[in-house]
């Protein structure tokens, strides 16, 4: 058993967005993974907004697991504020964050925090990936962008399983649909950060698409997150830049980052 499993207690973290699988079946192979840590942990789902039909799921959930708690946002924030609620929620000493639907399989959690006996923080890649040509294109483009803004050379930032010390949810803040991109704020507050290879899940597949109201949202938190890491030691640069980055070239991010980033998941 390593360093980190044999000695804390875990928190994990489910933000729930519109886009969720049957949270009583994902939590049950979850629990399976979690279980298998040998430690103890608590289990927080973050609600977003008002979804009824989740809210009497995870009811039934709470009635047989005493370890899970339940928080509802009073209206709906966006995946990174219901990630942060949890994370500020969260007494454990490592925390591990779950997406809300099938994407990793759940024996892939114990390979994140055997990680961080050498890390602060652990980001998973869905390795071996399924998907086609041109879905792979696109997300080597993407992060091919983020490579050549920040020198971190990441694979799957589209994945919500992670795992990070506590210091490191004291640290980095998150905003709008920054929530991809913890493990770069992280390592721009010069936290150790490494990617894992985890069995995807053979139910990972995302059939939806996106109105462009949402690629013009996260394109701009793109470029925000890129450029504050790329310059967050040198301030007024990143001032005058922002004022010509978001006047001149936004619209064509917002296309081009914005329908990139809306098939990483």
């Amino acid at each position: 058993m390593s360093e980190v499993s044999a000695t804390m207690r875990y928190s994990v973290v489910i933000p729930i967005g519109s886009r969720h699988s049957d949270l009583a079946e994902l939590y049950d192979e979850y629990r399976q993974g979690l279980d298998a840590l040998g430690r103890p942990y608590e289990t927080i789902f973050v609600v977003d907004g008002p979804q009824p039909d989740a809210i009497a799921k995870l009811r039934a959930l709470c009635n047989e697991d005493d370890r899970i708690t339940v928080l509802n946002l009073s209206r709906t924030f966006g995946e990174a504020t219901a990630l942060a609620a949890g994370l500020e929620r969260a007494t454990g000493s490592i925390i591990i964050t779950l997406p809300a639907y099938y994407q990793i399989e759940a024996s892939g959690i114990a390979s994140l925090v055997s990680a961080l006996d050498d890390a602060d923080m652990s980001i998973g890649r869905r390795w071996p990936r399924a998907g086609g040509q041109f879905e792979t294109l696109r997300r080597s483009a993407f992060h091919g962008i983020v490579k050549a803004f920040t020198g971190s050379a990441f694979h799957d930032l589209g994945c919500g399983a992670r795992a990070m010390r506590k210091q490191v949810v004291e640290d980095v803040s998150l905003y709008g649909d920054q929530h991809r991109f913890i493990a770069l704020l992280a390592q721009s507050q010069g936290f150790r950060v490494v990617e894992v290879d985890v069995p995807q899940s053979s139910k990972d597949r995302y059939d939806g698409g996106y109105p462009i109201k949402a690629y013009a949202h996260r394109a701009l938190d793109i470029l925000t997150v890129l450029f504050l890491v790329r310059f967050t030691k040198k301030p007024l640069w990143f001032a005058s830049l922002r004022q010509l980055l978001f006047g001149t070239v936004a619209i064509a991010a917002t296309y081009v980052v914005g329908h990139l980033v809306g098939t990483v998941v």
